[in-house]
């Protein structure tokens, strides 16, 4: 067997700078920190994935809303497309008139524009223009009969002396 004897210093037991310590303090630094790069890191994907998401929806012609009930692993715009395809029959594109009233559109729910008839923009002349009858039918009968001229008669029925207007 060899012998052999090493000669340590024991002066470490008194050498003491703090280098655990300061070590510790790196490391529980570095975590800290890698923390809050990892959080930061998933609020911009987070981030990225709602507009990656709201842009799809809104170039295809879908309501923003639908973007909840995307599954969260969908992440890139072709899994979107690919889920909108596969879900095509549960949700409807929505329809937007290309005219200048397009927002007054949306806020009344889409509703389809009536054709107005002409009678009635007239008839809602004559009532916004015209006041209400006094009296009984007796009395606006006598006020017809009484009338000496037509612009009399158009005044009583139509509120103006000019009469109804021509289309």
């Amino acid at each position: 067997m060899a012998n052999n004897e090493f000669d340590l210093p024991d002066d470490f037991d008194d050498y003491d700078d703090g280098a655990i310590t300061q070590v510790r303090r790196a490391h529980k630094a570095a975590v800290k920190r890698l923390k809050e790069l990892e959080s930061e890191l998933q609020g911009y994907r987070t981030e990225s994935r709602k507009r990656t998401v709201a842009d799809v929806l809104t170039s295809r012609g879908y309501n923003p809303k639908i973007a909840e009930l995307i599954p969260g692993d969908i992440t890139n715009e072709a899994e979107v497309v690919s889920w909108l395809d596969e879900k095509a029959d549960v949700f409807q594109p929505m329809t937007v008139a290309a005219d200048s009233d397009g927002a007054q559109n949306e806020q009344m729910g889409n509703q389809p524009e009536v054709n107005i008839p002409p009678g009635y923009q007239q008839f809602n002349d004559v009532v916004n223009a015209g006041q209400a009858p006094m009296g009984d039918e007796s009395q606006l009968m006598a006020m017809i009969a009484a009338a000496k001229n037509p612009d009399e008669l158009n005044k009583i029925l139509f509120g103006n002396a000019a009469g109804p207007p021509a289309y």
